[in-house]
């Protein structure tokens, strides 16, 4: 096996409406899921190292391009929320369009708090897991979007 990873980026709003798909792997828009991911290249700091319970900032950083700037000015104006997701495949099945039966290895969903960059690249924060794998709770004011609707008598 020639174990390749694929990293998939959404933006979206708290009301569940996708703003931006985006993919870093394959040099071209791709379908996954039923849903065509743009190739925008990025990474993702702080995703999937360090181990459980240790605080690591996640960050996505980009080329300055006009879509990702424009995408993350929105996305920091209006507090939207970001899926980021590795999957895992066996490259020598091919590497050209995302395969069936990817392996997902790690997902995170966080909400954007800050940002910067420069002339070349832009950098998004998504704030501090309470741990890098399966974490979900950066910390900050929890909503209902983000936590869910609790039980109620």
């Amino acid at each position: 096996m020639a174990r390749a990873q694929s990293q998939y980026l959404r933006i979206y709003s708290a009301a569940g409406v996708t703003q931006h798909r985006w993919q870093s792997y394959y040099s071209k828009a791709v379908m996954l899921n039923g849903n065509l991911w743009l190739s925008i290249p990025f990474t993702a700091q702080g995703f999937t190292e360090g181990a459980g319970g240790v605080e690591t900032d996640i960050s996505v950083t980009a080329p300055a391009t006009g879509i990702v700037v424009a995408a993350f000015e929105d996305a920091l104006q209006n507090a939207y929320l970001v899926d980021l997701l590795t999957y895992q495949f066996d490259a020598l099945n091919g590497n050209d369009v995302p395969q069936t039966g990817q392996q997902l290895i790690a997902s995170y969903t966080g909400q954007v708090l800050g940002g910067g960059g420069s002339l070349t690249s832009l950098t998004m924060n998504l704030g501090i897991p309470v741990a890098s794998i399966g974490a979900q709770v950066p910390p900050r004011t929890l909503t209902s979007a983000i936590m869910g609707t609790g039980f109620r008598l």
